[in-house]
């Protein structure tokens, strides 16, 4: 997925700005390339998933006293620092003094302009159903975010209200107008931040998968197993998907269980990275 997107922007040039049809395109070859059926959704959300992980590598990458292997892809940092890190459940730890997988692809896709929100992601483009190809995912004539900003829970400003547009005509307020404006800012306040609140809450739940998906945290643990390559685990949480009996009997199983699931199933839908079962 990654390198379609690498070499589109090799391709269209640094300037260039992400629809929806490129997502659409993308799975378009995957699926042709290792016959899976992943949708333009999943690539979708996969991507911002990806993009969040690496505002968190720069983050543990720009620890102070870190060093970084260009080499091997690892983030050199002290162990016991690491320890107390996981300790206090930093998602940093997770990147640190382990290869990380694809870091050159994550760089020069997430980077520079890419990283910064030259290209700032629409995070709601499937609420509207008449958007299609004008809904830029990209939003080129949007200002630069701040890097420290996670990109992967950040909305557009244009999907929530904004207060210099409700402006009255004084000339038409009643009397006691003072006293109803003060209630109505108060409202809108209200309002805002209730909103702001609820797309945050959706943000921090929204993955590739559907959010009310009830096996969301057995397709998070399968997620997790970075050692099968990104297409193995998309291809086997859409077969879950699709056979909920299966899922809801897997998801209550002890972790070596489900471990030993995914390697068999690895092994008979994808023989050829038997390698990566230890055979």
């Amino acid at each position: 997925m990654l390198l379609y997107y690498k070499e589109k922007i090799q391709s269209e040039g640094k300037q260039f700005v992400y629809k929806e049809t490129h997502h659409e395109e993308c799975a378009k070859q995957i699926n042709a390339k290792f016959t899976t059926a992943f949708t333009q959704r999943q690539v979708y959300h996969k991507f911002h998933k990806l993009k969040g992980q690496w505002k968190i590598i720069l983050e543990a990458k720009n620890l102070s006293g870190a060093n970084f292997d260009d080499v091997n892809k690892i983030i050199l940092y002290d162990e016991t620092e690491v320890v107390r890190m996981k300790n206090n459940k930093d998602k940093r730890a997770k990147y640190i003094n382990v290869p990380i997988a694809n870091f050159d692809e994550m760089e020069f896709i997430f980077q520079d302009k890419h990283a910064t929100g030259e290209f700032t992601v629409l995070q709601t483009p499937y609420d509207r159903v008449h958007a299609r190809d004008k809904d830029f995912i990209g939003d080129t004539e949007k200002s630069v975010i701040d890097i420290e900003i996670d990109p992967a829970t950040q909305y557009d400003s244009d999907c929530l209200p904004d207060d210099t547009n409700n402006e009255s005509s004084s000339s038409k307020r009643p009397r006691g107008g003072k006293r109803d404006k003060g209630k109505r800012v108060k409202c809108e306040e209200s309002v805002v931040q209730d909103m702001t609140r609820s797309l945050r809450d959706m943000s921090d739940t929204m993955r590739f998968t559907h959010v009310t998906n009830p096996n969301e945290n057995l397709f998070k643990i399968i997620d997790d197993m970075e050692e099968y390559p990104l297409f193995v685990r998309l291809a086997l949480q859409t077969s879950l998907a699709t056979n909920e009996q299966v899922a809801s009997m897997l998801k209550g199983r002890p972790m070596a269980a489900i471990q030993e699931f995914v390697r068999r199933w690895v092994g008979d839908n994808f023989p050829e990275h038997r390698r990566l079962l230890g055979k």
